[in-house]
């Protein structure tokens, strides 16, 4: 890297580059039917390059090259990328200027699984493979793959920039079994610190899941006051996020400018920020790909615009203030107890197939995998079927929780209670 950041210093005629590598390391276990069936540990060195020509005053050349090896002379890679970046036309854009980096990467960086050996992770797989056997009698672990990771990334510009970052992340992906063969969990989990994970807690919950799924029918068909929590709070902003972004703004299909009411007849006022200082966030970063640092930005305060999510490229596109790229969602909470949400009639949705409302339009149709119908006191597990909507309706009668929950990118109520959504069942 230090040798092709030397070329780059002395090609002439390049408007600007810059050059970054991502190094991650994984120590991987693989178990099959309660049986170690595969471990490996490997290194992976990715590098991307970043070039610019200059064109005119309104436009430039750009092209980006990535790989981990490269066999040729740096100077060929050199020259091919500029060649291919002489045949693009491109509005103009600067890469980041030198800054100080204060924040440290204590919020995204587990020692614990910096430090995991093969032998760490086997013992974590061993020991939820008995967890299974003594407190999960008659469920299955079918498969169980277990990823301890961390990464080092680092960029350099033509500007003097140069920064680094390390992380860690935790990837579980498994499938559990029902007793009876007929249905099954498969579940895949991120995170950055070992003990956010709580498999053996996940675990648990699964197998509750999944008896209750041997008595579990299509919900009933109507408007219905519905919770939405878990599963469904991952994506349930999105549309929001996507709106309130500098892509919507440059490609002009984003509905709101600064100071507009979101939702200006809401029963309740929301706050929805996006934050990269969440501690063990998904998308807690301290600068983005391009070197920009990463702030905490409000987007929307008591109902209205407040700021949009610009990154330096966007902020160069659009003429417009740097705020920050994309990171972690945070809601605000409200003041109603979780569990007063569920009374009669109402339908508890926990897990879905697919969830994601469309980011200009914010219609959203779920289709259901897990939740309840609270009916005369009991909880009535449902399967099957459809929740859809349009997220600006539906969010004006929309109530929050007071819990406060984290998980992986979001950070806000335990779930939210719509008046009505149009359920499709039985």
């Amino acid at each position: 890297m230090k040798s092709l950041a030397t070329l780059l210093r002395k090609t002439a005629g390049l408007r600007g580059w810059q050059l970054s590598q991502l190094t991650r390391r994984s120590q991987e276990a693989y178990w099959v039917m309660g049986k170690a069936e595969t471990v490996r540990c490997n290194t992976v060195h990715n590098y991307k390059l970043l070039v610019q020509t200059p064109v005119d005053a309104m436009t430039m050349g750009e092209s980006s090259t990535c790989f981990q090896s490269w066999s040729a002379p740096l100077r060929t890679l050199v020259e091919e990328s500029i060649e291919r970046a002489k045949l693009v036309r491109n509005p103009c854009y600067d890469f980041c200027a030198p800054w100080q980096k204060t924040e440290d990467d204590s919020r995204i960086l587990d020692p614990q699984v910096w430090d995991a050996t093969l032998d760490s992770v086997l013992h974590y797989g061993e020991d939820l493979h008995e967890f299974c056997r003594k407190e999960l009698s008659g469920f299955t672990l079918n498969s169980l793959e277990l990823f301890f990771e961390d990464f080092s990334y680092t960029i350099t510009n033509h500007r003097g920039l140069d920064l680094a970052a390390d992380s860690t992340r935790v990837v579980a992906d498994y499938a559990l079994t029902a007793p009876d063969d007929q249905h099954e969990v498969v579940v895949l989990q991120k995170r950055r610190f070992l003990e956010d994970l709580k498999l053996k807690e996940q675990l648990a919950a699964d197998a509750q899941v999944l008896s209750a799924l041997e008595r579990a029918e299509l919900p009933p068909t109507g408007e219905f006051p519905v919770v939405l929590a878990e599963e469904a709070l991952d994506t349930l902003f999105d549309f929001f996020l996507a709106q309130l972004d500098g892509h919507a703004l440059f490609n002009q299909y984003s509905i709101f400018k600064k100071g507009d009411s979101v939702l200006p007849e809401a029963i309740e006022e929301w706050d929805i920020s996006s934050t990269p200082f969440l501690r063990g966030g998904m998308r807690s970063y301290t600068f983005d790909e391009l070197g920009f640092p990463m702030r905490k930005v409000t987007l929307v305060r008591k109902n209205q615009v407040e700021n949009f999510l610009i990154d330096g490229r966007h902020a160069g596109l659009l003429q417009q203030p740097h705020t920050s790229a994309l990171a972690n969602v945070e809601v605000s909470c409200g003041d109603v107890p979780y569990q007063d949400f569920l009374e009669d009639g109402v339908l508890e949705l926990l897990k879905f197939s697919t969830f994601r409302p469309n980011p200009v339009s914010g219609a959203f149709s779920g289709e259901i995998r897990f939740g309840y119908f609270h009916r005369h006191g009991k909880k009535i597990p449902v399967r099957g079927g459809s929740v859809s909507g349009t997220t600006l309706a539906a969010f004006t009668r929309a109530r929050k929780a007071a819990e406060r929950v984290q998980r992986a990118r979001y950070y806000g109520p335990k779930g939210i209670f719509f008046t009505a959504l149009t359920v499709a069942g039985q």
